[in-house]
């Protein structure tokens, strides 16, 4: 009897996992967030500098990936500094994401986190476009983080 009854849990249990699948269905583009962070003054003033930030994202896509995390692209116009990720890999039950930037006169960290109240055992790529305005003029360390690993580290011009 114990054993009829544990042999039924275990079938409706495979029979769940197999009714919600792992891919959410694909969606053009998700909502845009706009966030406002105070950052040290990079010249060291006791001034905090204001950075509005903004963040979009793509629903996942079905394009082949070249590498994990993507490719990165940056553009610098009028004290707006835009990131461009490409391809960039995270898990099929991503709710949304979620980044936190850390500016000062030398480094502009960017942390990208993924929440997910569901996670799955499979990935899927997305297009990320992620603002920061208030840039002053300079060169700067990007450093990239996810999943607390840095995947991107480069110099960049701002001009």
């Amino acid at each position: 009897m114990k054993r009829t009854f544990i042999i039924s849990l275990l079938v409706a249990a495979m029979g769940m996992i197999a009714f919600v699948g792992c891919e959410k269905p694909e969606t053009d583009e998700r909502p845009t967030a706009i966030a406002h962070q105070v950052t040290d003054n990079p010249q060291g003033s006791t001034t905090p500098v204001n950075h509005n930030t903004t963040l979009s994202y793509t629903g996942c896509h079905s394009s082949q990936r070249d590498s994990y995390y993507g490719e990165v692209s940056t553009n610098y116009e009028n004290g707006v500094l835009l990131l461009n990720i490409e391809n960039f890999n995270v898990n099929c039950g991503i709710d949304s994401l979620s980044v936190v930037s850390e500016i000062d006169s030398q480094t502009i960290n960017v942390n990208i986190n993924e929440i997910c109240e569901l996670q799955t055992n499979c990935f899927c790529p997305i297009d990320v476009n992620y603002s920061i305005d208030n840039i002053k003029p300079g060169n700067y360390e990007l450093i990239i983080i996810t999943a607390g690993l840095i995947f991107y580290q480069e110099e960049i011009i701002c001009e």
